[in-house]
């Protein structure tokens, strides 16, 4: 038979484990933001954001000189704490803790002091030496069947078991290829579960990565924290940039934000949003629909991050700067980023810029206007009187102008009439030109595709001023209509794929022939600096062709090409005075045109003129020989 402790033993037993903690109403902690950082940052203070209960009239010690804490702040209902901390230089890395205390008993909030990952192999920023590949980690290739909770591929909708241990096997495949970055959809940790709703859509799980319900954590389907970082050595270790899909406009409704958010203003109060992006353009717009654009919510189940509110500023500026310091990553593709405000944009792009300078960061500024887009990129300043100081933004009016060209819908004088835009940019070299992405119709399941324009379409995107970024499949000319049709498995990166399309074998002729293209390309752009930096000069265009040069000066000679394009089904010759190159590009060897793509021979001036004759639906490049 059990003794019966004395109640005086009992009471004392209470008291002790109410004094260290674990009183009812003593505070509890359930997750830490950011739960570590790296001593000698740019940001020497880093604000954390802790969830849990009874913080109200809490207290906040830290248990180590080096880290000051300072502007604590609880919410109303005390789920919520904030405080700063302040990492003195040459912080050791370690563990460590701040003491949260009330009447009711104090408890522990974990923090670490990272060790700052090799700059010489992370960080290395993407430029226009690149070609970036943009894959859907869900749909690319399987590589550890473990993590494939809940796969059905049969369901577009569904979960389909790509993860970062299947990228991570096709490595070789990138780089037979050619292509030097990968653009990664979100990693973010989303829900297993679908969403419901009375759309089209619904339910529809959330494969996709953009409703996110932990910013700090990596989605389960994908692998781990771990998993991810070997992923971006390997990538490393094989002269591979990674990029971050990053998503700071919205969280998913399973967010535990949505049931209790740190702040009464954390999000926007629910308003739909009208998606009439021209106002954010114009000076003359109403204050009223210029706050829907920024405030208002893409449906029922994304929750809009309100950016005015500095808490949530300082928040997704601090995740950004530790996902890159945690990870490696070579750059930052910010999703939706007009819908926030230009004053968070270019505070969000300075802090990172400041910890890392030249990083990539690429803003998804969905219109198809020239004038807008170049409004978000930085270098210069809006009629709001701010510079964004935002790297790169997607150039979606010259993707689709090039799209509708090579499927004959506009005439091929259209990508000039694009391109004369230019001049808006603040920088025009470091527009990020896309062949495609997950958002949109592959281009071969357009009206009035061929595989011919298809090539046409992805050598214009090679050959062309920018940073060019390819979708996943588009090199195997892969099918896909609206989503998800667009968003297909890549064939042969899954357990039972009758074809292996990572493979010569598993493609078929016309497949064969689309890589290749894109191959020979990709090679050619590597392997000529004018087309990765050079000047655009146009030198012939109507409605059936259109010829351009891009030229780099160097202090010893002229880097050149001249490409020319043909939508027509005849022949198109053109004669151009030698007169005009000699102006444009000082004086050439032999007064020769040496062939390097197309069915071209070398050309050489005759009577003053080059007669440049370019085959039906096709495209030559020449190279200008210098003396």
């Amino acid at each position: 038979m059990k003794k019966k402790l004395p109640l005086k033993f009992v009471a004392l037993m209470i008291f002790g484990l109410t004094a260290f903690g674990f009183g009812q109403n003593a505070p509890k902690v359930e997750k830490v933001e950011p739960p570590s950082w790296w001593a000698n940052h740019s940001t020497g203070s880093v604000r954390l954001l802790v969830r849990g209960a009874n913080f109200r009239d809490a207290k906040v010690l830290s248990k180590n000189a080096s880290l000051q804490v300072s502007n604590i702040r609880v919410n109303q209902r005390g789920d919520y704490l904030f405080f700063d901390v302040a990492i003195a230089k040459n912080t050791k890395v370690g563990k460590y803790d701040f003491e949260v205390s009330n009447a009711n008993g104090k408890t522990s909030v974990p923090f670490e002091i990272l060790a700052p990952l090799d700059a010489k192999t992370n960080f290395q920023t993407i430029t226009n030496d690149d070609v970036i590949y943009l894959i859907m980690p869900d749909r690319f290739a399987d590589g550890d069947p473990s993590n494939n909770l809940g796969v059905d591929r049969q369901n577009s909708r569904a979960w389909h078991g790509g993860d970062f241990r299947g990228i991570q096997s096709k490595i070789p495949y990138l780089k037979e290829l050619g292509v030097t970055a990968i653009w990664l959809t979100p990693w973010y940790d989303n829900p297993d579960e679908a969403n419901q709703c009375d759309k089209p859509w619904c339910p529809n799980t959330n494969y996709h990565g953009y409703h996110a319900i932990d910013y700090y954590g990596v989605e389960n389907h994908f692998g781990t924290m771990e998993d991810l970082r070997a992923l971006i050595r390997a990538c490393h270790q094989n002269g591979i940039k990674v990029i971050q899909d990053q998503v700071a406009n919205h969280v998913g409704i399973q967010h535990p934000w949505s049931k209790s958010a740190p702040l009464e203003n954390w999000f926007s109060p629910f308003s739909p949003n009208t998606f009439n992006n021209s106002v954010l353009l114009s000076p003359n717009a109403s204050p009223a629909e210029r706050d829907n654009l920024l405030k208002g919510w893409f449906n029922e189940l994304l929750p809009d991050n309100n950016h005015y509110e500095p808490e949530v500023a300082k928040y997704q500026i601090q995740n950004a700067l530790w996902w890159i310091g945690a990870t490696g990553i070579n750059g930052i593709r910010q999703d939706t980023i007009q819908y926030m405000p230009r004053t968070f944009i270019r505070d969000w792009s300075t802090a990172i810029l400041r910890q890392y300078p030249k990083f990539y960061l690429v803003g998804e500024v969905f219109e198809e206007d020239s004038a807008q887009t170049a409004f978000f990129q930085g270098g210069k300043t809006g009629w709001d009187g701010i510079d964004t100081k935002l790297p790169s933004v997607f150039d979606f009016k010259l993707w689709r102008t090039s799209q509708e060209v090579f499927t004959g819908k506009k005439p091929m004088r259209a990508l000039r009439d694009v391109l004369k835009y230019d001049g808006l940019y603040g920088n025009i070299n470091n527009v990020t030109l896309l062949a495609n992405n997950h958002d949109t119709d592959r281009f071969m399941s357009l009206q009035g595709a061929t595989l011919e324009g298809a090539m046409l379409h992805t050598a214009f995107v090679l050959a062309t001023r920018g940073i060019p970024q390819l979708y996943y499949g588009e090199e195997i000319a892969m099918t896909g209509g609206h989503d998800p049709d667009n968003r297909k498995d890549f064939s042969g990166g899954f357990a039972g794929d009758s074809k292996n399309k990572f493979t010569k074998d598993g493609r078929t002729a016309d497949e064969q022939k689309m890589f290749e293209w894109t191959q020979k390309w990709i090679k050619l752009r590597r392997e000529s600096r004018a087309l990765r930096l050079g000047d655009t000069i146009d030198l012939f265009y109507d409605n059936e062709a259109y010829v351009f040069a891009r030229k780099v000066s160097q202090p010893e000679r002229i880097d050149a090409k001249i490409i020319g394009f043909n939508t027509s089904n005849k022949e198109k010759t053109i004669e151009i005075s030698k007169n005009s190159f000699s102006k444009l590009f000082w004086i050439f060897a032999n007064d020769k045109l040496s062939a390097e793509i197309g069915n071209i021979t070398d050309l050489q001036a005759l009577n003053g003129k080059w007669k440049i004759i370019i085959p039906p639906k096709s495209v030559i490049v020449y190279r200008m020989n210098s003396r």
